[in-house]
């Protein structure tokens, strides 16, 4: 594994958005009463975390080289408004997961979600240098769905019944991106 070096690059697709790598400053109280809003988590594994857990978790990720974490940062306003988290990498094989997640309710609805994974998608395709990224989305989970598939990814499989939500059983739909340098005829 190696380490994923911190850098302070703004990425900008022209849109509504701008994405960075996060800093244990950006963990702050509002980034935290996202994980305890009910609406905000009902698709999320994470829930009620501490300011101790989610920087941990960053700079954790990004000295083992296993994920890096990115915020989204509304240019209206340069709110931190949701993340991009590009992981768990393999490194030997090129791949990794790309999880997008807008946290500020202000801001659903609005196609950032849709900006929010393209740009995940360049920056793990030339920042990083990956082949596929590859990530589930619980069924139901229309907007995240909508999202994705907008930016390119595409329905790869249905594991049926991944996940209990609710107490319902729920399908687990999985999407991957195919980096045209690898996969040209997927383009």
């Amino acid at each position: 594994m190696q380490e994923i070096p911190y850098t302070n690059d703004v990425h900008d697709d022209g849109g509504q958005v701008t994405v960075r790598q996060l800093t244990p400053d950006d963990v702050t109280d509002t980034y935290l009463s996202w994980f305890s809003d009910p609406v905000v988590t009902e698709y999320l594994e994470a829930r009620n975390l501490s300011r101790k857990d989610v920087v941990d978790y960053m700079v954790g990720g990004r000295e083992s080289g296993l994920h890096v974490m990115h915020g989204i940062f509304a240019k209206d306003s340069d709110r931190h408004i949701g993340n991009v988290k590009i992981g768990p990498i393999s490194w030997k094989h090129g791949t990794a997961g790309l999880v997008t997640f807008i946290g500020d309710r202000a801001y659903w609805g609005k196609g950032i979600g849709r900006e929010a994974v393209r740009i995940g998608v360049q920056l793990a395709f030339e920042n990083y240098g990956l082949r596929k990224l590859s990530d589930g989305v619980i069924e139901g989970n229309v907007g995240s769905l909508k999202a994705y598939c907008a930016a390119g990814f595409v329905v790869e499989a249905t594991m049926r019944g991944q996940y209990l939500l609710n107490g319902q059983s729920r399908d687990r739909i999985v999407i991957s991106c195919f980096n045209p340098k690898f996969f040209p005829q997927e383009c």
